[in-house]
């Protein structure tokens, strides 16, 4: 599946670094900061694959580029890569932002399509839309979720208490992907390519 092999490219991007035990957040007086891009070296025609929702018209009834394969044609560019220092001991704090995260349903796709949030923190998913979404995934580490949100309202907030990458659906509009980011620390990004 394309999706499966997107995910683990954006894995394959990952900084590592030595092994070390639980992160501690703590104060960072001489900070750095870290930039770069991930290329995309694969076939183009299978990039930026145009999608057409077949359902919910007055919603959904646009035309979009599926979420899996991104690239900006000119820089080859790699949009919603993941990449994350691995094993870190030490350092910044999350900030408030990072542990209430708000997954918003919006022309039935997912904003953002690869959402990040802190180890214990929590994702409310809000329906934008008119038209009745479904939250759906099974995880390792935190649980299984399948929750419908109707148009205009939103979910009790869900609680994500361990590391991980999980993929979201919805039922209702099979089209509808998204990924969730759960680290326990911040010193990771997802590229906007």
């Amino acid at each position: 599946m394309l999706r499966r092999s997107v995910y683990i490219a954006a894995l394959i991007a990952a900084l590592v670094v030595a092994n070390a035990t639980a992160y501690e957040g703590k104060k960072v007086e001489k900070g750095a900061t870290l930039k770069g891009v991930v290329t995309f070296t694969g076939d183009m025609a299978k990039a930026n694959q145009k999608d057409t929702a077949d359902k919910d018209p007055e919603d959904c009834g646009h035309d979009r580029i599926k979420p899996d394969l991104i690239v900006d044609a000119a820089s080859k560019g790699l949009q919603d890569a993941v990449v994350y220092i691995k094993k870190i001991e030490a350092g910044k704090a999350f900030s408030d932002q990072d542990k209430a995260v708000v997954l918003d349903q919006k022309k039935c796709e997912f904003i953002t399509h690869v959402t990040k949030v802190a180890e214990g923190g929590s994702i409310t998913f809000k329906n934008s839309d008119k038209v009745l979404h479904n939250i759906k995934f099974s995880s390792t580490n935190n649980g299984s979720f399948n929750d419908g949100v109707g148009g205009g309202a939103a979910s009790a907030p869900k609680e994500f208490k361990k590391s991980e990458f999980i993929s979201i659906s919805c039922s209702v509009h099979p089209w509808m992907s998204a990924l969730v980011v759960v680290m326990a620390h911040p010193y990771y990004e997802v590229t906007s390519n």
